[in-house]
């Protein structure tokens, strides 16, 4: 019973894992969409604004990912198993690397898109691991 349970705890943090960084494609395509309508030439500048946004945003999967086996996954089951998996713990510490690494150079637009980004992974995969049976 106790390793049913086990494998079923890990099988829903494996999902969360493969699912909540995909989110960096809507955010990305939202953040190019804001800066393309504060510097708004025509429709087709937009368009094409959105579209770079969301294709950096599967260029930057390829970061996410590692880095959500390597950092997310482990510190996602030791909240669970202190039972500390709380929605403001988990954006606390999915913010910190980035926190972090932002004290180190200048703040700009691209380290507030990182946070933002960092931010709606860590409340993707919350919401995610919360809502599977």
């Amino acid at each position: 019973m106790v390793f049913r349970n086990m494998s079923n705890n890990l099988c829903k943090n494996l999902i969360t894992a493969m699912i909540s960084p995909l989110i960096t494609l809507p955010v990305l395509g939202f953040c190019y969409f804001y800066a393309g309508i504060e510097n708004y030439t025509s429709v087709r500048v937009l368009i094409s604004d959105v579209s770079f946004g969301v294709s950096i945003g599967m260029g930057s999967l390829f970061y996410f990912y590692p880095l959500m086996f390597i950092y997310g996954l482990p510190i996602s089951l030791l909240l669970q198993k202190l039972n500390l998996f709380k929605l403001p713990i988990v954006l606390i510490l999915s913010i910190l690397p980035v926190f972090l690494f932002s004290l180190l150079g200048e703040f700009n637009r691209a380290i507030l898109v990182l946070h933002l980004l960092v931010l709606s992974i860590g409340l993707t995969s919350w919401f995610i691991y919360d809502k599977l049976r």
